[in-house]
């Protein structure tokens, strides 16, 4: 059974870099690529998060006011500056932000958006997944969206993530995430993975939920009331 399981783990996660999710991960260097396709990859998934606490935080929100989920997939800040939308509209049309429910979910590519300046900076995850800096226009080093400074949207006065917490907003991370780029960022800088998820870990920004994966929590939203919004693109 043991050798099973290991095998259905390497096929799931070869076919992370083949067929439709070749697009997805088009980031992932040739020769991690070329690693999992041979089966020689060892990457355990048995300590991921549980999702207890999250659970009952999506029961939670789903019984507050027009309860609205942003999919952050992509490393973009749309999801964080139509949160700010949203608290704004209703609150214009009768429905004050202290009873509004919103749920950002930072996955796949969005994932790295929850971490700290430090953790940014020590792995180069601007230059990894390819998104710069909307002050410096160079690869990000830091993250500019927890407490943003004039500029960093495309609107002024908008709340980053810490300010949309303080809000009510529920910010989750998807823990598959972190534990699959935490491979590939150790290959492609020679660190062990698992002292990068360890980082990824301790770097996530306060407040913010691990979940076992992004799409865990996705396909619980219908279950909890709760509508879904892509934030991938504009």
């Amino acid at each position: 059974m043991k050798t099973n399981n290991s095998h259905s783990r390497r096929k799931f996660l070869g076919a992370l870099t083949t067929g439709a999710m070749v697009a997805g991960f088009s980031l992932i260097p040739e020769p991690i690529q070329a690693k999992i396709n041979s089966g020689n990859f060892d990457f355990k998934l048995d300590d991921l998060a549980k999702g207890e606490e999250l659970d009952k935080a999506l029961k939670e929100l789903g019984k507050k006011a027009h309860p609205v989920a942003y999919d952050i997939s992509q490393a973009n800040a749309w999801g964080l500056i139509w949160s700010n939308i949203y608290y704004l509209t209703n609150d214009e049309t009768g429905t004050p932000a202290e009873e509004i429910g919103i749920l950002n979910v930072l996955r796949h590519h969005g994932m790295f958006f929850g971490l700290n300046d430090d953790t940014i900076s020590k792995y180069k995850l601007g230059e990894f997944f390819g998104h710069d800096d909307p002050i410096t226009k160079a690869p990000m080093v830091r993250n500019p969206y927890y407490e943003p400074e004039d500029g960093v949207f495309p609107l002024p006065g908008l709340d980053g993530i810490k300010g949309l917490q303080e809000k009510g907003t529920l910010f989750c991370i998807c823990d598959m995430a972190r534990k699959v780029y935490a491979q590939f960022v150790g290959e492609k800088m020679g660190v062990a993975k698992e002292e990068v998820y360890e980082d990824f870990v301790a770097g996530t920004l306060p407040g913010i939920e691990p979940a076992p994966s992004g799409v865990w929590v996705l396909g619980r939203l219908a279950e909890y009331n709760i509508a879904y919004i892509d934030a991938s693109v504009g």
